[in-house]
């Protein structure tokens, strides 16, 4: 079946799309697609039975009517679909990449431009070969610009994903040490984020840019573009009054109070205030998103309980860049709150690869150097390191039992690491 077509039998199940069983909507068009575990060719019949109206599949064997749709590739299926839905707009589409803050960028990004304007925007952190087509394809002729999260572990991923989305914007918010595992080396963390602006330049787009990152000024020149910076003395500048434990700024004689935490995000701040003003937001629109944003993501939450701690929730991810920041954040805290203990915990850093020791060690080092009172260790990519008189567990399970017998109270407390260590059910599980 030609892409016309399909794009026709889309619009058939009124734009309604899904790659999992269990969260789909009757008269939707299911794509079976084959993950690294799971065949999603397997699940074609049970789509048809919760009300698929089409099933895209790349088995033949899983063939039983016409509303099963055979192609060479299910994934790339919905890649080109998403690229061919995307050409039927003329309208603005901003791709955020980088190694930290994707995510909190694009969502004051989006929220600042949703309040004057139709938008889409990646939900969650869905930012990879998937997420990407997914949002495409919820773009509607009512839709005034597209906000998509562009993440990458390895080569040729960013680049792949504007052949699909052809952004017509780019914003990369820093460059850290995330993935390198899978990159196997900060030069090739650089190569992969700069293709974002690589397929700008070639197709006449339009970025926005630390003016202080000097790694990605060089990257970008030729690049038509925003400026914007801490401090920079106009209105792409703003400057950060403290975090305790909130974030506050000014900017344009405005003091503003964020609900997240972490001084690291005054520059997502700044980033996404220079893209609602290259959209002609209001001043008042800008503050009103920014204030308002309340992250519910375990990305630089704040929780402020009656036994006097202040929780810092952050193990979304994690990476050494982000370790510090946060890290930093908690000492910041710690500081204006000097009648208050800091407790660090931190789970493993994922993806490391070869460097995982050495990236452990650093943070256990920096730590140390930030003269946390107390530092919690968790898994067993930190019981490698040399920890000498730090409590270190095997596992979030084994941290619970441990810690739940000691009581935190009147503290400043960390909690970060990556996602797959299950630092939400340590949350969950202690009394704060």
């Amino acid at each position: 079946m030609n892409i016309f077509d399909l794009h026709q039998k889309f619009k058939e199940c009124k734009q309604e799309v899904s790659t999992d069983t269990r969260i789909m909507n009757p008269g939707s068009m299911f794509f079976a697609w084959k993950g690294e575990n799971i065949d999603g060719n397997t699940f074609a019949g049970t789509a048809i039975e919760n009300g698929a109206k089409y099933v895209v599949i790349d088995n033949p064997d899983y063939a039983k009517g016409v509303e099963y749709i055979l192609v060479d590739n299910a994934m790339e299926t919905l890649q080109q679909l998403a690229r061919y839905h995307r050409q039927q707009f003329q309208i603005p589409v901003i791709a955020i990449g980088g190694s930290n803050g994707k995510t909190t960028t694009k969502e004051f990004v989006s929220r600042i431009l949703a309040t004057q304007k139709n938008v889409v925007a990646s939900f969650a952190s869905l930012n990879n070969h998937v997420g990407v087509p997914l949002t495409l394809l919820r773009v509607t002729g009512n839709t005034d610009a597209v906000v998509l999260e562009m993440g990458a572990n390895h080569l040729g991923e960013i680049a792949k994903l504007c052949q699909i989305a052809e952004p017509t914007h780019g914003l990369i918010t820093n460059i850290g040490r995330d993935h390198i595992g899978s990159f196997g080396s900060q030069s090739a963390i650089i190569e992969a984020n700069i293709e974002l602006y690589d397929y700008l330049k070639e197709n006449n787009g339009y970025v926005f840019i630390n003016h202080e990152n000097m790694t990605l000024m060089k990257y970008a020149a030729g690049i038509e573009r925003t400026c914007y910076a801490e401090n920079l003395n106009n209105e792409f500048g703003i400057a950060s009054l403290k975090t305790s434990p909130y974030v506050s700024f000014s900017w344009k004689h405005n003091n503003v109070t964020t609900q997240l935490t972490g001084e690291y995000n005054i520059e997502n701040i700044a980033a996404a205030i220079s893209v609602g003003i290259h959209f002609n937001t209001t001043d008042d629109n800008i503050i009103q998103a920014i204030a308002s944003y309340s992250p519910t993501n375990n990305r630089s939450e704040i929780l402020e309980t009656t036994t006097g701690n202040i929780v810092i929730k952050d193990f979304y991810n994690a990476n050494l860049t982000s370790m510090k920041y946060a890290l930093e954040n908690l000492a910041h805290i710690k500081k204006a709150n000097p009648e208050k203990k800091s407790i660090a915990i931190m789970g493993d850093m994922l993806e490391l690869g070869e460097y995982s020791l050495g990236e452990h060690q650093a943070a256990i080092d920096y730590a140390r150097q930030l003269s946390i009172d107390r530092i919690v260790l968790v898994g067993p990519e930190f019981q490698e390191t040399e920890h000498n008189d730090i409590d270190v567990y095997a596992n979030v399970d084994t941290a619970i039992f441990a810690l739940q017998n000691s009581s935190i109270k009147n503290s400043v407390t960390l909690l970060k690491a990556s996602n797959g260590t299950n630092f939400k059910k340590l949350f969950d599980t202690l009394n704060w």
